[in-house]
C-alpha cells in the first residue's frame, strides 16, 4: 500500500508538469536568447517554488488535518488566469524586438520565476494534500507522498523544457521573422489559456 502511494506521488507529479498552464508558464519565461543551460535553469527555479510552497501549504493540511475552503480553488485559478494573462501580454511586446548582443541579459531574474512557480504550487496545494489524504492515513507516508510529487513536477518540467528548448532554440536563433512567429504563438496561448482559467474560476466562485 505504501509502495503503491508513493509511486502515485511521483507519477503523478510527472503527469502535473505537463498541465497546459505549466507549460504556457515557462514558454513564457523562457528567453530566445537563452542557451540550454539557462532554460534548465529556469525550469529548476520554477520547480522551486512551486515545489516548496505546495509542501509547506500541503504539509500543514496534512498534519493540522485541516480543511481547505471552498473558495480557494477559484480564487488560486484566478490568481493563476491573471499571471498566464500577464506573461502573455509581456512576451506578445516584446516578440518583435532583436535578439540581445549578450544573452544573459535576457535571462529572467530568479525571484520572478519562483514567484512563477509559487502562484502555481499555491492553485495546486489544496487538491494535492487531500489526495495525500485519501491515499495514505499516516502523516509521514503521506509528507513523502508530497515529496515524491514535487520530485516528479520538477523532472517533468525539466524534460519538457529539454525537449521545447533544443529545437525552438534552434529555430529563433536563425530567424528572426519564425522567432517573432513563434513567440507571438506561445503569448497567445497564454492569454487565451489564461482568460479560460479566468472565466471558469470565476464562475466556481460566484455560481
Amino acid at each position: 500500500m505504501l509502495e503503491s502511494a508513493l509511486s502515485l506521488g511521483l507519477v503523478l507529479g510527472l503527469r502535473h508538469a505537463s498541465d497546459a498552464d505549466h507549460v504556457c508558464a515557462i514558454a513564457s519565461l523562457l528567453r530566445s536568447g537563452q542557451g540550454f543551460r539557462a532554460a534548465v535553469r529556469t525550469a529548476l527555479l520554477w520547480s522551486l517554488g512551486h515545489s516548496l510552497t505546495f509542501f509547506a501549504v500541503g504539509a500543514v493540511l496534512v498534519g493540522g488535518g485541516l480543511s481547505v475552503p471552498e473558495a480557494w480553488d477559484p480564487v488560486m485559478e484566478l490568481m493563476v488566469a491573471t499571471l498566464l494573462m500577464g506573461l502573455g501580454t509581456v512576451q506578445w511586446r516584446h516578440a518583435d524586438c532583436p535578439l540581445p548582443a549578450n544573452p544573459e541579459s535576457a535571462r529572467p531574474h530568479s525571484w520572478r520565476v519562483v514567484l512563477v512557480g509559487i502562484v502555481h504550487g499555491l492553485a495546486g496545494s489544496a487538491g494535492i494534500a487531500l489526495l495525500a489524504l485519501s491515499t495514505v492515513h499516516e502523516r509521514l507516508p503521506a509528507f513523502m507522498f508530497l515529496l515524491l510529487f514535487g520530485a516528479g513536477v520538477s523532472g517533468g518540467m525539466v524534460l519538457l523544457t529539454v525537449l521545447l528548448s533544443l529545437p525552438l532554440g534552434f529555430v529563433v536563433r536563425n530567424s528572426e521573422r519564425w522567432r517573432a512567429r513563434i513567440l507571438k504563438v506561445t503569448s497567445a496561448l497564454s492569454i487565451g489559456l489564461g482568460a479560460w482559467m479566468g472565466v471558469a474560476g470565476l464562475r466556481a466562485l460566484l455560481g
